[in-house]
This record gives C-alpha cells, structure tokens and sequence, in this order.
C-alpha cells in the first residue's frame, strides 16, 4: 500500500511537471535554431513519420501509441503547439480579408499559425480559446476537451464495421452464395452489408443511403467510411 501511494504521488508530480513545462506554441528548432534549444527537435515530416499506420508500422501513430503512450501525448501536443508555415498549410486569411462579412463572417477572423494559438486555454492545453472572429459579432474558439475520445470511439466503430465487410466477403466466398451481415457497433445500426459470391466485394444498403458499391465511402446518418 505504501509503495502504491509513493507510485500515485511519483505520477502525480510528473504530471505536474509536464502541465508546468507545456508551452502555448513551440516552434521548430530544425527551422529555427537557438541557443536555448526552446522548442521542437524534429521537423512536421519527422513528426508526421508514418501516418496512423497499425501496430508494425514502425514511426507510425498507431505503433507508438501501443509501444510508448507518453511519448505519444508529448508527439500530438508538439503538434498542436507547433507554429506552421505557409508551405506546410498555414495559409492566408479566409478570402485573403476582401469579401462580404455579412455572408462570410470568417473574413472577420484573425491568422493563426498553430492550434495553440486559438484553442490554448489553461496554458498549453488543447482546451478554450480568446476571441477569434473581430466583427460584426465576436466569437470565442470552441473547446477541444474529450475529442480524442470521441476520435478513439469513431476508429473502434469503423474497425467493427470493416471486420464484419471483411466477415460477409469470406463467408459469401466460401458459401458461393450472397451473404448478408448487419453493421452494427456499440448499438448503432449502421445498414447492413451484402457479401456477393463470386469476386471480392459486396455492397452496402441503408435507410437514407440506398444502395452503395463496395469501396465507396459512407457519408449519409453518420456512417463511418467502409473503405480499406
């Protein structure tokens, strides 16, 4: 019990050394550099590395969340805090300023060069944000508190639809007949999937979507995308 309550204050501190070193935004020591070495050691592309890749991509997001959670947080609020160039998407303001503002009230807004700099309220939290938009109404930044379990939610349900796809394919093949599997996941019923016998593929059939070939992208009543 001892050592349980020296380990909780240990993560606890570390914690709070993290929280107290987080910076609103960071730049890119390899576009950058300084003395103090303040900021980001590795370049967006570095950062970037694999993509989401899966468990034995090496670099990827996936890896390295199974691998090293903790690096895996520090590499997304890198990310979030990192000042962008134009070159990497920071682009122009929305109309590059000229337009009608009654019509289009991001005209209004001001140039962002990170996340952090509209969504960084408590200091170097992906959380609330100050003023975006100057006129004619004003506007604060939305929070982004929980959205990655929002993310993580959608990717399992994605992964439970592809799994039963990938079901009524093999069974539909080994059957030599069309086979029908309902998409459902966490309780949301998502239509149903039709295995055709004879090639690799099938098609989707939902309420308010009809009918749609294997590989195209579900959009309609929130369906998550079916594609490999």
């Amino acid at each position: 019990m001892r050592l349980c309550g020296r380990a909780i204050g240990f993560a606890g501190s570390a914690l709070l050394l993290l929280g107290a070193s987080a910076q609103a935004q960071m730049i890119d020591n390899t576009q950058a550099p300084n003395t103090a070495k303040a900021g980001i050691n590795k370049s967006l592309l570095d950062e970037i590395g694999a993509g989401r890749g899966d468990v034995m991509t090496a670099s990827s997001s996936v890896c390295m969340i199974n691998r090293d959670p903790f690096r895996a947080v520090r590499r997304g609020r890198e990310l979030f805090q990192r000042k962008f160039t134009r070159l990497q998407g920071q682009g122009a303001n929305e109309k590059d300023g000229i337009g009608d503002i009654n019509t289009d009230i991001a005209i209004g807004a001001g140039l962002a060069d990170s996340c952090a700099a509209c969504h960084s309220r408590p200091r170097g939290s992906a959380g609330v944000g100050g003023n975006v938009v100057t006129r004619p109404d004003s506007r604060d930044s939305p929070h982004l508190f929980g959205l990655g379990l929002k993310e993580m939610l959608a990717d399992e349900i994605t992964a439970d639809l592809r799994s039963t796809r990938d079901l009524a394919i093999m069974l539909a093949k080994q059957m030599k007949r069309p086979m029908t599997l309902k998409l459902v996941s966490k309780g949301v019923r998502n239509g149903s999937y039709h295995g055709e016998s004879g090639r690799l593929g099938g098609h989707i059939e939902s309420p308010g979507c009809g009918r749609r070939p294997a590989g195209q992208a579900v959009l309609c009543r929130g369906q998550h995308d079916l594609v490999a």
